[in-house]
């Protein structure tokens, strides 16, 4: 399949949110912001967590929620700001907005009907549609 880049828009915000391109990564857990784009969108970390790099080193990123919009799809989701050449757009975008990367044509598709995805605390690891709390991006 290759590098699957994908455009969208990213902000602190819906207003104000400007057109990105993120280099899909489901391997991924968060969502990475560049420090200087961040800077410039106005997304502050509210938060630090230690993650793990794909060559096994440990780094400390600022982490916050940011709006996020991939297709016909929107919502405030998860991301850590740290130095990275590139936005890369990890899983929990992906599946919080119920969009997957078709493998055969390296496209975003919908991978179920609309509605942020919560994860349950439930032993089955089941996500919950909340469309009775409608968590929409006003």
């Amino acid at each position: 399949m290759g590098y699957v880049r994908v455009e969208g828009l990213l902000g602190r915000r819906k207003e104000g949110a400007e057109e990105v391109t993120f280099l899909v990564d489901a391997g991924a857990f968060y969502t990475i912001v560049p420090s200087a784009l961040a800077r410039r969108l106005g997304i502050e970390a509210v938060g630090e967590a230690e993650l793990r790099l794909a060559d096994g080193r440990s780094v400390k990123a600022g982490v916050t929620v940011a709006y996020i919009k991939l297709m016909d799809r929107d919502g405030m989701l998860p991301v850590a700001i740290m130095d990275s050449p590139e936005p890369l757009l990890g899983a929990t975008a992906l599946e919080g907005l119920g969009l997957r990367v078709n493998p055969a044509t390296g496209r975003l598709e919908h991978s179920r009907p609309y509605g942020l995805a919560a994860l349950s605390s439930s032993r089955q690891g089941a996500y919950i549609q909340p469309d009775a709390l409608n968590f929409r991006v006003a």
